[in-house]
């Protein structure tokens, strides 16, 4: 079996082949996001073409699993603690066989499919929170109120040392 060879350049890793592209997506459930410009339309910015950048969490997994190889820079990530439980919390909701992109334009982590981006909405908005963290009833409004205006579920996550797992709460607003 042919394991694709990627490039990291500036700690990104970035596919430039369309079929590795696709390999990733069907395989491997690895969305990414696409960043450059079409060369028939180069200054339109609604719709964009290769290279493919891989969120660090994505290459980390694929480089755990032996699915990539990469060339260029050394890929160094996870560097801090919170990376490491960052990288464990998209480990664990990528097991339950989610595809996961970024949630910042939904003020989340991360963001769940139950299917491909292509074909499913999200269903999941995640944030991930510090074990024991005590939120406010004014953050819980906040934090149900946003996902009921976008027909979507919070899924807060921590991660409990002590167990050696992650917690994950949902919250869902409900209409009376």
């Amino acid at each position: 079996m042919n394991t694709p060879r990627l490039c990291c350049a500036n700690g990104q890793v970035l596919v430039d082949d369309a079929d590795t592209v696709l390999k990733l997506r069907t395989e491997h459930r690895i969305v990414g996001t696409l960043e450059g410009s079409h060369p028939t339309n180069p200054l339109q910015n609604n719709y964009f073409g290769l290279p493919l950048i891989l969120l660090p969490e994505e290459a980390a997994l694929l480089l755990e699993q032996h699915a990539i190889t990469l060339d260029g820079d050394a890929f160094t990530w996870p560097k801090t603690e919170q990376d490491k439980v960052r990288f464990g919390l998209f480990k664990d909701l990528h097991g339950r066989g989610y595809f996961i992109t970024r949630g910042i334009k939904y003020g989340g982590d991360y963001l769940l499919y139950p299917g491909d981006p292509l074909r499913y909405h999200s269903s999941h908005i995640v944030s991930l929170i510090d074990h024991g963290q005590k939120l406010t009833p004014r953050q819980l409004v906040t934090l149900g109120r946003l996902c009921t205006a976008v027909k979507k579920i919070r899924l807060l996550s921590s991660w409990n040392a002590e167990a050696g797992s992650f917690t994950h709460i949902t919250l869902n607003w409900s209409g009376f």
